[in-house]
């Protein structure tokens, strides 16, 4: 697919959810696909770590350590104490890892001009698509908004839209009816997990095509 137009001016720093995402991380509420971004973010970024554990103490004076003991679910209570396999994939951290995610999986195949995507059909529910996105240098997704809020974890390499530069832990967070184009930086693939509560909204008529893919 093409690369935008031009490239907009965007800043360079790390990127961490909004103290809202960490608020209901810490008391286990919101889909599960978040949950496990959420612990994901914690896991790999230490601003978002830090920010976690300031939350917690304001609203319920809850260490880091025992964020998982307030998740309603078993399977991401599970995520939050697995340090051991936390370097046992090189793209996953522990937090995704324990929920099946795998760098030896079957080969990516490109779809739209050397973007690929994976559903994670398993954290899907209604109303929130759960996906993983992997990104060639340069490729970019054609620019579209969201009908709802829209995260996404750079789990490696990296990429940039009009808000920003993404590199591995960080979060790029995507409002409703906010366009955005993300690209592949220069580099190694950029992988990410994505969670979109809401579907995606393409402003060119002719990417029909790719809404389906999407789907």
């Amino acid at each position: 697919m093409r690369k935008p137009d031009q490239s907009p001016e965007i800043p360079e720093l790390s990127a961490i959810a909004d103290d809202c995402w960490f608020a209901d991380f810490a008391s286990g509420s919101g889909p599960m696909a978040v949950r496990a971004l959420m612990s994901a973010h914690v896991e790999i970024n230490a601003e978002a770590a830090e920010r976690a554990a300031l939350v917690n103490a304001v609203a319920a004076e809850i260490a880091l350590s025992d964020i998982a003991s307030t998740f309603g679910s078993p399977e991401i209570a599970a995520v939050a104490d697995s340090s051991a396999v936390s370097t046992a994939d090189p793209v996953y951290p522990a937090a995704l890892a324990h929920l099946g995610f795998s760098s030896a999986v079957r080969p990516w195949r490109s779809h739209l001009g050397g973007v690929s995507a994976r559903k994670v059909k398993r954290l899907c529910e209604p109303g929130v698509d759960a996906r993983l996105f992997r990104f060639e240098p340069g490729a970019a997704i054609p620019k579209h908004d969201h009908a709802g809020d829209e995260l996404t974890l750079v789990l490696s390499g990296g990429f940039a839209d009009e808000n920003g530069i993404y590199h591995r832990g960080d979060v790029s967070t995507g409002r409703a009816g906010e366009p955005h184009q993300p690209m592949g930086l220069p580099g190694e693939p950029c992988i990410c997990f994505a969670v979109s509560v809401g579907g995606y909204r393409f402003r060119n008529p002719l990417m029909a095509l790719a809404a389906r893919w999407l789907s």
